[in-house]
């Protein structure tokens, strides 16, 4: 079930600014932010520095854990510069790709909810408590660039490629949302450790493959508003890595039903369509 929430239709979002702390029906719970990281040395700082400034209008009982990729810069030392009870950092020797290090992040995330944010500051993160409180009601919240109250700026090629690889991603694999790719999703964290059970995508698609795993649970699923700027072009080279690797996740979900039966293995909500 996917629904899409704005500020003139759903009372949990009523604009795009923090308004204050969160204090309805008591505590918030704990929160996680999972930051994957990749050659950020010189905005990973200020990304973390951001995400505090938020965090703690809302509550104490927070952890920001930065999974350095393998950078080759000085990212990890600077991590390490500002690293306390809150912030944490955990290291790849090597380069594994987004979608590995976000589920290393997620394996080591003890809060309520787990949010999922790109380290490079492209995302407004002011919002922010906005997606926490949708949680309550929903299951997952992902920042959609469609959204009617989303401020999305890139370069046209940029848009034009996004907009093709939605419309990829909801004909082959049925998932009917605005946009997979925005790196600021947030989860009910028992939900999130069930999916990374069978997410198998290491690098660029790993969100669809989130999100059609999410889709067979029937998780309730919001899109909300997101402030986004994003100044660098698509490789092409990633272009083509992104479809091979959606058309894997047809393979297995359309063709060998291989998450169907790896979701039954463990014991999961997902029940196959009963046969007439």
């Amino acid at each position: 079930m996917v629904v899409r929430i704005s500020g003139t239709s759903h009372a949990i979002l009523e604009g795009v600014e923090l308004r204050g702390p969160l204090n309805v029906e008591g505590s918030v719970g704990r929160i996680s932010i999972v930051m994957p990281a990749y050659n950020v040395e010189d905005d990973i700082v200020e990304a973390i520095s951001e995400v505090r400034g938020v965090l703690e209008k809302i509550t104490d009982d927070y952890e920001i854990i930065v999974v350095n990729d393998g950078s080759t810069d000085d990212t990890a030392r600077r991590v390490e510069g500002v690293m306390d009870g809150h912030v944490k950092i955990v290291n790849h020797s090597v380069n594994m790709g987004k979608g590995a290090a976000v589920k290393t992040g997620v394996r080591y995330a003890s809060g309520d909810y787990t949010i999922l944010l790109d380290a490079d500051r492209d995302i407004d993160v002011r919002n922010m408590m906005q997606y926490i409180k949708a949680l309550r009601e929903y299951d997952v919240v992902i920042g959609s660039k469609r959204h009617p109250k989303s401020i999305y700026q890139a370069p046209t090629l940029r848009k034009i490629l996004s907009v093709g690889y939605n419309i990829l991603v909801k004909a082959l694999l049925g998932i009917r949302v605005g946009d997979t790719q925005t790196g600021f999703k947030a989860f009910k964290t028992k939900y999130l450790k069930m999916m990374m059970n069978v997410i198998v995508v290491k690098r660029y698609s790993w969100d669809a493959e989130a999100l059609a795993i999410a889709n067979m649970l029937k998780l309730k699923i919001a899109e909300a508003p997101v402030h986004i700027r994003q100044e660098k072009l698509f490789k092409l080279k990633d272009a083509v890595n992104m479809l091979i690797e959606l058309l894997g996740i047809v393979y297995r979900l359309r063709v060998i039903k291989w998450y169907q039966k790896n979701i039954e293995k463990l014991n999961l909500q997902y029940k196959p369509p009963m046969k007439i």
